[in-house]
């Protein structure tokens, strides 16, 4: 693993056009697999070359932050040699249960054998009773059902599991380990992480035998009852009482991840088309704006409640996900928003120190420490931290208070300006948007600067690991694929640069047209030609293209 980046340097973008070609192709490309970086890599605001490599692959493994082999044969190879960190009820008790302990012939002696026979039973139902246009194929049999248990059995739950947290966590942070009880956890959201957790397994008889069960656990969770129940969280809720039904949209978001990365281009289809809309429809019907915390940082201990505090931060995580899924769908398919920046009034991810404490005690004081009353969190939404970005000048408080964010907000805010963008290509009379689409690409640079530059070793709220030193314990604390958000900047801004030039050109040329021949001609995007698009392809072009205008300006 590389060394952190030292907190004071940061060089400057690389100007393209002193760069040949091979060069760039050097720097971008070269074929290696990407290390996982520490949170700040510099070369991620002067290359695109986890962007290239990330649209030119496909699967978690090749196309996120992963770590290495070795570090996910180890995570398999450390459930052998200790017990598993708390991950049930058993949390409260001090017991734990110990993955070492080999299968009794009747699982009755198993607590997590009670989780395996309800997934069972769920598969069992959708594949027995298929809905109109299932995707579902498969027909149950004895064989069947033998596979089904032996792929969800309490020995392999535990084992994907584990290679959920360390190995895919990082990427996509929005379930609260410390306060994750196994054994009451809804089965479908096991299911789920049991499946990408196969999907990232070093072994390759993991890998194929999740894809078995990929539609069937799809089916299952888009069912589900507490997916499909009329919730509202109101104000006065205490939303701590409906983790189930979050849990219910966190299974529905893991599968639009796996079926998008790891499944077939019908599944990738349907998943971006139908699944995703009806995952951002029952987000809005809980309530985004009810995704806030209170102010922690002014209650006594005895007035903190964690448990409160995890089901809020874990929806609020949740919203910010569902988000950066939509602005991928943007960005890699060319597939319009579902969602817009505007409707996100909600708080922002609070620092990864207090999201990861073990303890009730632990967390309150991360969060006097890190969020003290007078902290800009507490006055900030998402919605407003990108009205401000997009300000022409920020006042030295604003800057500070976005710097302070951490690497996941600015990931949002970063996501964002590409939704700007899409306005922008897709408009006759788009100029006005310009100005704030400058502003905010130009307030992020200078932001995350600002925020590298403070960052000290060891005692970032939003760093809590060294990336030079990981063991299989403190893999899923790493910093994951928010790492490289400044590459979305830097796409952002040459996107914008190309943008702008063909524009100018394009003006001209209108002015020698008649009025009528200009209304079919051109392509049907400025710098895309295919909207809705499976493949990422054209979108791998682009950034080859994009570089090679760079240089030729």
């Amino acid at each position: 693993m590389p060394p952190a980046v030292p907190g004071s340097f940061f060089p400057d973008l690389v100007d393209y056009s002193s760069l040949s070609w091979q060069d760039f192709l050097a720097m971008t490309a070269g074929g290696e697999t990407l290390r996982t970086p520490p949170v700040l890599d510099t070369d991620s605001l002067r290359s695109l070359r986890f962007l290239d490599k990330f649209t030119s692959n496909t699967g978690f493994v090749a196309s996120f932050d992963c770590g290495t082999e070795a570090q996910r044969h180890q995570v398999i190879s450390s459930l052998h040699l200790r017990a598993m960190p708390p991950l049930d009820s058993s949390l409260g008790s001090g017991q734990q249960l110990s993955p070492t302990e080999s299968l009794p012939a009747s699982w009755s002696d198993d607590p997590l054998s009670l989780k395996t026979h309800q997934i069972l039973l769920l598969v069992k139902e959708v594949v027995m009773i298929k809905p109109r246009n299932s995707a579902v194929t498969l027909d149950w049999s004895p064989v069947l059902e033998q596979m089904c248990l032996q792929f969800f059995s309490p020995a392999s739950l535990r084992k994907f599991l584990q290679l959920y947290w360390s190995i895919w966590h990082p990427n996509v942070n929005f379930v609260h380990r410390p306060s994750f009880e196994l054994l009451s956890a809804k089965p479908s959201v096991l299911a789920t992480m049991a499946l990408i957790g196969a999907c990232v397994s070093p072994l390759p008889a993991d890998n194929a035998n999740a894809r078995m069960w990929f539609n069937c656990v799809e089916e299952l969770v888009f069912i589900d009852q507490d997916f499909n129940s009329d919730l509202a969280i109101s104000s006065s809720t205490a939303i701590g009482r409906h983790r189930h039904k979050i849990q219910s949209l966190q299974a529905a978001y893991m599968v639009c991840l796996y079926q998008t990365w790891e499944g077939d281009d019908a599944s990738k289809r349907r998943v971006r088309r139908n699944r995703f809309a009806t995952l951002v429809s029952t987000a809005r019907d809980v309530g985004i704006p009810m995704a806030r915390h209170t102010q922690y940082s002014r209650q006594q201990r005895h007035e903190f409640d964690w448990a409160d505090f995890a089901v809020r931060e874990e929806l609020v995580r949740l919203l910010t996900w569902i988000f950066l899924l939509d602005t991928a769908f943007i960005i890699f398919n060319n597939l319009p928003p579902r969602m817009v920046i505007k409707e996100m009034k909600m708080s922002t991810a609070v620092p990864e120190a207090c999201f990861q404490a073990f303890t009730g005690d632990e967390c309150f004081e991360k969060l006097q420490l890190f969020l003290p009353p007078e902290s800009s969190y507490w006055k900030v939404s998402l919605c407003s931290a990108f009205q401000t970005l997009c300000k022409n000048n920020l006042a030295i408080t604003a800057r500070d208070g976005l710097a302070s964010l951490g690497p996941l907000n600015l990931f949002v805010l970063a996501s964002a300006i590409h939704s700007l963008i899409f306005q922008y290509r897709n408009s006759w009379d788009s100029l006005q948007l310009l100005p704030p689409i400058h502003n905010a690409l130009n307030n992020w640079k200078s932001i995350w600067q600002q925020f590298t530059a403070s960052l000290v070793p060891g005692m970032s709220p939003h760093v809590t690991v060294d990336h030079d030193n990981l063991q299989p314990d403190t893999l899923w604390k790493r910093v994951g694929f928010c790492s490289y958000c400044p590459e979305y900047w830097l796409l952002a801004n040459l996107m914008t640069d190309m943008l702008t030039a063909r524009n100018t050109t394009e003006a001209l040329d209108e002015g020698r047209q008649n009025e009528l021949e200009r209304l079919e001609d051109g392509p049907l995007d400025s710098i895309l030609n295919k909207y809705d698009q499976t493949s990422m392809r054209q979108v791998n072009d682009l950034i080859l293209s994009l570089s090679d205008f760079r240089i030729a300006g």
